[in-house]
């Protein structure tokens, strides 16, 4: 497989917001009655609004490198902890259960049910008065899947960003959302340390490619990166900066970070089940 295409080089020229804005802690209630905390910051200017998803065992605080860039360059961000993660423990009928109680099989687990946290979220934004082709799913591992779950049912989401996205975690599965995604924007990053896991990225860029359009499809590879809080500050501006224009860019001599290129494939759903263990090798 060939590597392309250093993703640092990405550079993020939008002014530093001016003034101070103060993240504030919210709540939520999902449509089936758990009771969600979240770390809310309004855009300034014409910014969008990124939604934070953590990773399985994870909370929002992963995130937290993440939340003084987006604050510099005026974006706005609901970071979401969600059901049985961090301060989302509260259930339906008052009592308090995490998620080492949830089961990882089975199509209607709490993991899927967490597209419900995920719309709640959606719903806060959209109340605040900032319009839905604003805001930018952003997720790791399970909220990679999420995010792009959320965005192929929700088409007024301008794009998605997938941090570790995987077939199968926890039966969230991934495949056919991607199939369902749609001729949008959307960034793949994943790391090339783990043998099998980098396999089936490519898988995932390939039908992401076939579904959404080669020219939609970037794919980001780095060697060290497990989740967002192993970004450095540069790595996240371009980030931020591929949101708000998204092109692959121009090769210069040094890549931390990579794109990959690969040939269209078609794979059926996996059956494999990554469960809550972020690392499998």
């Amino acid at each position: 497989m060939k590597l392309l295409t250093p993703f640092l080089c990405l550079a993020f020229f939008a002014l530093p917001c001016p003034g101070q804005r103060t993240p504030a802690d919210t709540k939520m209630v999902s449509d089936d009655g758990w009771q969600l905390n979240a770390k809310w910051l309004p855009p300034c200017q014409n910014k969008p609004v990124l939604l934070f998803l953590h990773s399985q065992k994870n909370n929002l605080t992963e995130w937290k490198k993440w939340f003084p860039r987006a604050e510099k360059y005026c974006f706005g961000y609901l970071a979401l902890d969600l059901r049985g993660h961090g301060l989302s423990t509260v259930m339906p009928d008052g009592s308090t259960s995490t998620f080492k109680s949830f089961s990882v099989s089975g199509l209607d687990n709490e993991y899927n049910k967490m597209i419900r946290d995920v719309d709640s979220a959606l719903v806060f934004i959209s109340s605040a008065g900032y319009s839905m082709d604003r805001i930018i799913p952003v997720g790791s591992w399970i909220g990679a899947n999420l995010a792009v779950k959320a965005a192929a049912i929700n088409k007024e989401l301008p794009m998605a960003v997938a941090i570790y996205p995987s077939m199968n975690i926890n039966d969230v599965l991934i495949v056919n959302p991607l199939r369902a995604y749609g001729k949008r924007p959307i960034l793949l990053i994943s790391s090339s340390k783990y043998e099998k896991k980098y396999k089936e990225f490519q898988l995932l860029n390939d039908i992401a490619k076939f579904s959404c359009g080669r020219e939609n499809v970037f794919s980001l590879v780095e060697e060290t990166v497990d989740g967002p809080d192993d970004f450095s500050n540069r790595s996240i501006d371009s980030v931020l900066g591929w949101t708000e224009n998204p092109r692959i860019p121009d090769i210069v001599n040094f890549d931390p970070l990579t794109a990959i290129s690969s040939s269209t494939v078609t794979i059926q759903e996996s059956t494999q089940t990554v469960t809550g263990e972020k690392n499998e090798e």
